[in-house]
């Protein structure tokens, strides 16, 4: 009965983990770009965020919500907690999410001088 017990709740459990770590909410054929400025960058498990001051065509300005990978991850693609800093401006590739609010999955970020840092190897198709 334990056996039976254990197994239940770890098929009940097995679906949230899987859930959380999929993409299913950024739309993956696409790459849109913004740019603005650094709002925060929180480097952090299981994903890094960048905050983005956007301001749009109306000139309204929103912050924008870019999700990476976690700060393992990134640290091994040039990453660094200090690779951003708080009014840098930034150009951000990412994948837009599916509910169309602000922000989704960065790609790339490029600073002002150039510098391109990707959270995981791009690969073209």
């Amino acid at each position: 009965m334990k056996i039976w017990s254990a197994l239940v709740v770890t098929l009940l459990y097995a679906g949230h983990a899987v859930a959380h770590h999929a993409e299913a909410v950024f739309d993956q054929r696409q790459v849109l770009s913004v740019t603005g400025t650094v709002k925060a960058f929180v480097w952090a498990n299981p994903h890094s965020l960048i905050y983005l001051e956007v301001t749009g065509a109306s000139g309204q300005t929103d912050v924008n919500v870019f999700e990476g990978g976690s700060a393992v991850v990134m640290k091994r693609n040039g990453w660094s907690r200090g690779s951003l800093k708080v009014g840098d401006k930034l150009a951000v590739d990412f994948h837009p999410r599916i509910d169309k609010k602000p922000g989704g999955q960065f790609v790339t970020a490029t600073l002002t001088d150039g510098t391109k840092l990707a959270w995981r190897p791009v690969t073209t198709p």
